[in-house]
């Protein structure tokens, strides 16, 4: 099969859970034989680098990177956008009419057999791209997004970042919904969110659960003896305001609960460029350790001794957690960082919601580690290649079926 992608970034280095997605998502394409060509964005002025690009270009067949434009033009055309319905974070990536029909005339040489849309913001772009080529439409949703704005807004604590959020939020529920109803099959991340969106009209729902990086690996990540030995870890994004608001809780409400009964209690803090609140709370103990940007994640893990995920609020399925159920670590999560996962799985995390019961959890998981090995086992079964082979399965039937039946229509016949 030969596969259009539209990512809203650039998935390389994979250093935050929607990078991470779709980077193993296009991984596990060419491990089973399917023909990418990607097509993402960057920041104004970060454009990725030569060894970036080398990565992406060994694992797509083709690439085609946009840059985010900065300045006044680019700002009216944005608001333009906007006033007609479109949302911010989709206005800032629909490009010029010369480079949208450049790129399809590249991708008709591509012969693409569909397109999968990752995220609605490059949905105009990818509407333009399937009705220039005659192609199918698939989507992948990473979270209802609406609401998972909404709740970054409500995380934020500086004006400035609650009124970016919010305003992003701007006719983004019709977007995304515009986006699965022309999609053959709309793929989600979580099974939660197919059940709000199919009580919203979306029939053709698809759960295609997230990759871990252990997916890739023949066995579980092993705790190398010459890395970092975290006592309690979190390890995510640490700039998301939801994330940050949740190690703000995990500091201030949770670990002096912990230090009373254990006072030689120690947290590590890792992830991808901390913001300065992040890097504030950290300092402000001696038994907190911050480690930004790790390279090694399977590894930090596997040596970690209980593995935390506190966040309070967000959408679709915390990668953190798939990542963290590949080790044999004891895992105390809030019901947020849960979210969207089977019953089964969810069975898998000691589950704690306030204060009190969260630091109990973590001190019982250090004074004992009794994690059901079979159990974790079985799940991580869940999360293989073998359901990205499921979707391209299903991918194929549709085009078979679906499309060819609406061309049918379409032509008159």
């Amino acid at each position: 099969m030969r596969l259009i992608v539209v990512a809203q970034e650039f998935p390389y280095p994979p250093n935050h859970g929607g990078r991470a997605d779709i980077w193993r998502k296009l991984r596990a394409f060419q491990r089973l034989g399917c023909s990418v060509y990607l097509v993402c964005w960057c920041e104004p002025g970060a454009l990725p680098g030569e060894r970036e690009i080398a990565a992406v270009n060994e694992v797509v067949a083709g690439l085609k990177i946009f840059e985010r434009k900065s300045g006044l033009r680019q700002h009216w055309r944005r608001a333009m956008h906007m006033l007609s319905g479109v949302p911010s974070h989709a206005a800032s990536r629909v490009p010029r009419r010369a480079e949208m029909a450049a790129l399809t005339e590249d991708l008709r040489a591509f012969a693409p057999d569909a397109l999968l849309l990752e995220h609605p913001y490059g949905g105009v772009l990818a509407r333009f791209i399937c009705t220039a080529l005659a192609l199918p439409m698939f989507y992948r949703s990473h979270n209802v997004e609406h609401q998972y704005f909404a709740g970054q807004a409500a995380a934020a604590r500086k004006l400035r970042q609650r009124l970016a959020w919010s305003l992003a939020c701007w006719h983004l529920e019709r977007f995304e919904q515009r986006m699965m109803q022309s999609a053959l099959i709309s793929f989600d991340i979580s099974t939660d969110d197919i059940d709000y969106w199919r009580a919203r009209g979306v029939r053709h729902a698809f759960w295609l659960p997230p990759l871990p990086e252990a997916a890739f690996l023949a066995t579980p990540p092993s705790a190398p003896a010459d890395g970092p030995q975290p006592q309690l870890l979190f390890l995510g994004n640490l700039h998301a305001p939801n994330n940050v608001q949740g190690i703000r809780w995990l500091v201030r409400e949770v670990m002096p609960l912990v230090w009373r009964q254990t006072p030689d209690a120690t947290l590590t803090v890792a992830g991808s460029n901390p913001s300065e609140d992040v890097v504030r709370l950290v300092a402000s103990d001696a038994r907190l350790q911050l480690l930004p940007n790790v390279a090694d994640v399977p590894a930090l893990l596997a040596n970690a001794r209980v593995l935390l995920n506190p966040v309070l609020s967000g959408s679709g399925v915390n990668v953190k957690t798939l990542d963290m159920l590949m080790t044999d670590r004891p895992i105390v999560s809030t019901p947020q960082g849960v979210a969207g996962l089977t019953p089964e799985l969810r069975a898998l995390c000691v589950v704690a919601c306030e204060p009190r019961d969260y630091a109990g959890q973590i001190v019982r998981c250090l004074e004992r580690r009794d994690v059901d090995l079979a159990a974790r086992a079985k799940g991580r079964r869940l999360f293989s290649v073998d359901a990205v082979a499921a979707a391209l399965a299903a991918m194929r039937a549709a085009i078979e079926a679906g499309w060819a039946q609406n061309q049918t229509k379409s032509e008159g016949v």
